[in-house]
């Protein structure tokens, strides 16, 4: 895989681009390849908190994006990190699907991945006929 393209005069956002279909074992890969590209752009505790709250909206798609469906629909991620702004740099997550958004009803262990979301990131989940679009803002170091 190498090492993550440094930001340079002529490529002032650097992005990561990854999709594959709605299962666990893709939603695995997926945060995985996160995880080691954003360790260039954050310290190991924050790279493991935004590894966590990918995967939780990853682990969405996976569980409810297409649960009437046939088949497991595609999910995609998109993250950039910004260049230099005062006190860091600003990463910008989106996981974004086609499937139909539903609400959990499950009782117990269920129902947290948004409220973790939001609490390690600035979330923001956007709903419509077509698809589900989940973003995720977080200020990293320089």
């Amino acid at each position: 895989m190498g090492p993550p393209p440094r930001l340079t005069a002529d490529r002032p956002v650097v992005s990561l681009e990854r999709c594959g279909p709605a299962t666990r074992t893709d939603a695995s890969s997926i945060r995985r390849s996160f995880r080691a590209w954003i360790a260039e752009w954050a310290d190991a505790d924050t790279a493991d908190d935004l590894a966590l709250a990918v995967y939780e909206a990853l682990a969405n798609v996976v569980d409810h994006a297409y649960a009437t469906a046939d088949g497991p629909g595609q999910m995609r991620l998109w993250a950039a990190v910004s260049p230099p702004l005062f006190g860091g740099r600003e990463l910008v997550v989106t996981v974004s699907d086609d499937g139909a958004w539903r609400r959990s009803t499950g009782r117990g262990w269920r129902g947290r991945g948004l409220p973790l979301m939001h609490t390690l990131t600035r979330a923001t989940v956007l709903c419509g006929p077509g698809g589900t679009t989940v973003q995720m803002r977080s200020r990293v170091s320089p």
